[in-house]
């Protein structure tokens, strides 16, 4: 054997990440394209960033917000023609399908479903007891509704842009619930842009 050759060497191997050391494997399938996102983004050293920010951006969402888990798909049939809210039309054969995964999430783990609490926007079809799905990956547009911490508390009111920045609307036309301005010394912190809102049309309460 050639001398200084075999046998483990000092410092070989992975390098610690911070300080933690990095002693666990994941093995995970994917496609073509998602293999190619991958290496293009840094590969490892980019997915371990991701999931480090993924986790110091949880540690930021309430006991009472519940995280979107989909496990499976749920395809109803998708009718060509829209209900007439007049006089019925004769049913139509559905032409596609449609999964509700599909239609409410576009990122599941950005995903969170928070319950509606008062009246303050029944104008906006925001009822107390609705589910709102809301994406925290979103950066918000004027008149974007949003869920936005401020100091300790959680409201949900749409996002007005002004020259001078920016407040929030309630959107109760009986006046009870004014306009919200950042005020000096209060925290604001956005935790997320609503997408859907879910409500129950019969006397079954949503889960």
């Amino acid at each position: 054997m050639t001398k200084g050759r075999g046998g483990k060497r000092d410092n070989a191997g992975r390098k610690p990440l911070g300080d933690e050391t990095l002693s666990s494997t994941i093995i995970a399938r994917v496609t073509p394209e998602q293999k190619e996102t991958f290496k293009a983004n840094g590969g490892g050293q980019w997915l371990r960033c991701a999931l480090t920010n993924l986790k110091e951006s949880r540690q930021s969402i309430p006991a009472w917000a519940q995280a979107v888990m989909p496990v499976h798909h749920a395809a109803v049939p998708l009718f060509e023609y829209s209900v007439q809210a007049g006089f019925p039309s004769p049913a139509e054969s559905y032409k596609e399908t449609l999964d509700f995964n599909d239609l409410l999430i576009e990122n599941a783990p950005a995903t969170f479903v928070l319950r509606v609490s008062g009246q303050s926007m029944i104008d906006a079809g925001m009822c107390d007891g609705d589910l709102m799905v809301v994406d925290r990956s979103r950066t918000p547009k004027n008149n974007d509704i949003v869920v936005m911490q401020i100091d300790n508390d959680y409201t949900v009111k749409r996002f007005i842009k002004t020259s001078d920045g920016f407040y929030l609307k309630a959107e109760n036309a009986s006046g009870l619930y004014p306009d919200i301005y950042p005020k000096e010394g209060e925290q604001w912190m956005l935790f997320g842009v609503v997408n859907y809102v879910i409500k129950p049309m019969t006397s079954t309460r949503v889960a």
